[in-house]
């Protein structure tokens, strides 16, 4: 099993059109691009998203088996690129929390997507990895997901301003190999829809995770770190990551 990022960024990637700060002037220059958070597993020759954001996502893996979408929440930076990839040819299911009015006209005209709610703390298995939904805190209905395969537990805990007890006692019961938390903001912004690096750090502490990062970074913050010399506890996912279990 492969698990990969497409984007690890906020929803206004990096670089931020007609932005001149150092971190997108330093994207321009070395023709790097980093997109709005997007993960993947791929499996024997079958791709599951995590996430389906990335406008041209169904270009990205066409000639691919896509079997299964698993959705955070409905916003764009998370969907968007459902809008194309339901005119598949096949049929993809796509696991998601509740949201009477979901995105745009996708539950209205859903076409090759099968629209299917999970509860919370739901557990789905598709090809003998299991995935929970974890409730999180933010401004739309969302999930995080424990993936668990084999012997293996990777935690995605994007978007989020925090986690609720339920959620973290949850979690603490599990041995976590792999933790991914959304970190978008810096020391300077404390409230609002996302967490910053030193909450998100407090959350990974308490989990001791084997392997831990902070994802859903802006380009702001990336500056921030940079004109500080700031040394961040964990790491940031920047851009493409992977690793295979």
């Amino acid at each position: 099993m492969k698990f990969s990022f497409l984007g690890s960024s906020d929803s206004a990637g990096i670089p931020v059109h007609n932005c001149p700060c150092i971190v997108c002037e330093n994207h321009r220059e070395e023709k790097k691009q980093n997109l709005s958070t997007c993960a993947y597993i791929k499996i024997d020759d079958t791709i599951i998203l995590l996430d389906a954001g990335i406008e041209d996502i169904s270009s990205r893996f066409d000639g691919n088996k896509i079997e299964t979408v698993l959705l955070t929440h409905f916003h764009a930076d998370h969907c968007l690129g459902l809008l194309k990839l339901r005119h598949s040819n096949d049929e993809i299911n796509c696991f998601h929390p509740k949201d009477e009015n979901g995105f745009s006209d996708l539950f209205k005209y859903n076409h090759s997507i099968c629209y299917k709610e999970i509860k919370q703390f739901e557990t789905i298995k598709i090809k003998n990895i299991s995935f929970t939904s974890i409730p999180l805190k933010h401004s739309k209905n969302t999930f995080g997901y424990l993936i668990e395969y084999k012997d293996r537990t990777i935690a995605y805990l994007t978007d989020c301003s925090g986690i609720s007890k339920e959620s973290l006692d949850f979690l603490l019961t599990k041995k976590i190999d792999y933790a991914f938390i959304d970190a978008c903001y810096d020391e300077r912004k404390s409230l609002g829809n996302h967490l910053n690096y030193l909450q998100a750090s407090e959350i990974l502490d308490k989990m001791k995770v084997e392997k831990a990062y902070l994802m859903h970074i802006s380009h702001t913050t990336q500056e921030y770190i940079l004109q500080n010399n700031i040394e961040l506890k964990y790491p940031y996912v920047k851009g493409d990551f992977s690793f295979t279990l």
